[in-house]
């Protein structure tokens, strides 16, 4: 009985870390220029507290985003604004509108808990 238990416990663990990467795919690369855009559009931080607090923030978003989530509603949030017919595409659509707002809402979250003001 002994011996089964930790067999049952030792599966547990491996199936752990592909749990944990399911959940949170995004590629070095792409958490990477998250961090620094994050560290651009704050440059009040500085390096150390920076690195960490947009890691911290990356990380939130990935845990409700897939990376490809993340790469098409963070173009359409970069592209809302432009003007006229360019940027009607990413203003209009229903579906793209409710994934801009899931991603304001997400990264509003995450900001305000792992403390950028």
């Amino acid at each position: 009985m002994k011996k089964a238990g930790m067999t049952l416990f030792a599966a547990g663990l491996a199936i752990l870390p592909a749990m944990a990467i399911a959940n949170n795919d995004f590629s070095t690369v792409t958490r990477v220029h998250y961090v620094m855009d994050c560290m651009a559009a704050n440059p009040d931080m500085n390096v150390y507290e920076g690195t960490h607090k947009c890691s911290c923030v990356v990380d939130k978003i990935a845990e409700v985003f897939t990376e490809k989530e993340f790469e098409d509603i963070s173009a359409g949030y970069m592209y809302k604004n432009l003007p006229a017919d360019r940027g009607a595409t990413f203003r209009d659509d229903k579906g793209i509108k409710s994934g801009l707002k899931l991603f304001e809402e997400t990264n509003a979250n995450a900001y305000e808990e792992c403390r950028i003001r």
